[in-house]
């Protein structure tokens, strides 16, 4: 049987280690919202799933399809990871996939 969404976004949020309260607050949703979401009681809306997809470093298509894969990121290099807030780790990842796709656009 094919994972849903509400699946693959629980597995998304332990795999990072985030409670459904740190993704509601980032979402700026409920905490039973996110519960919702995850139970496939309620559908996420385009605007949460880029936002997701830049917080668990996948593409949008692999929350809404299970197409392709993700790639967890490893904080290791910043010894205050713990204090960084969600916002903070998305726009870390956006910048990751930005420069792993000039790395590969300018080695072809």
């Amino acid at each position: 049987m094919a994972e849903t969404v509400g699946e693959r976004l629980k597995k998304l949020r332990n795999a990072n280690n985030f409670t459904q309260n740190q993704i509601a607050e980032y979402l700026g949703f409920k905490q039973g919202q996110i519960a919702k979401l995850e139970n496939n009681e309620r559908k996420l809306k385009g605007s949460s799933v880029i936002r997701l997809s830049n917080l668990y470093r996948c593409s949008p298509e692999y929350i809404t399809l299970g197409i392709g894969e993700y790639s967890k990121t490893n904080l290791a290099f910043r010894s205050d990871k713990k204090n960084l807030s969600l916002e903070d780790i998305s726009d870390m990842n956006r910048i990751i996939n930005n420069l792993e796709f000039l790395s590969r656009i300018t080695n072809k």
